[in-house]
């Protein structure tokens, strides 16, 4: 009787590790799909991260460029265009930074800008009578700034805006 039962239990014991193999099996199957997921989603919000970093430096850029008179000088005839040092086929590569941030993107050419006159001097719809707009003409530009940083795999973004200066007629 007791060599039945010694029998038994070693026959047992063999099914027992090959149903622990297969719950084991199926747990790291389960976990590397868990890695992956979350891989997945690592990835994603990186792009995400990456992709409001270059909207948000191209529009810092842009918005450098409309709070500074300089930049948008009322010169040339329509398609006149002032850029950074970092752009071609422009008529100046002379556009500069007051702002020190902006300035130093620029020169390491992680941004870029163009500015481009548009229409010859408008004048401005009248508003009523004694009004001042007769007294001013406006010279509108189209301000395009690039944040460019995909060589290091942070994305790149493009922001235009439209810009109307009203200038005096004396």
């Amino acid at each position: 009787m007791n060599m039945q039962s010694i029998a038994t239990s070693r026959r047992q014991s063999g099914v027992i590790l090959v149903t622990s193999l297969v719950f084991l099996i199926a747990i790291t199957l389960l976990a590397i799909a868990s890695m992956r997921s979350s891989n997945i989603g690592l990835h994603m919000a990186q792009n995400e991260e990456s992709r409001i970093l270059a909207v948000q430096g191209a529009q810092a850029m842009a918005d450098a460029i409309v709070s500074d008179p300089s930049t948008t000088p009322v010169i040339g005839e329509p398609g006149f265009t002032i850029c950074t040092a970092t752009q071609n086929n422009c008529q100046r590569n002379d556009l500069t930074m007051t702002n020190p941030i902006m300035a130093e993107y620029s020169a390491s050419g992680v941004v870029s800008a163009r500015v481009e006159r548009m229409f010859p001097a408008l004048r401005p719809a009248p508003r009523g009578v004694e009004s001042s707009m007769d007294k001013f003409v406006g010279a509108s530009f189209e301000v395009r700034s690039t944040y460019d940083r995909v060589n290091e795999g942070l994305g790149q973004q493009t922001v235009v805006e439209g810009i109307l200066v009203l200038v005096p007629t004396e």
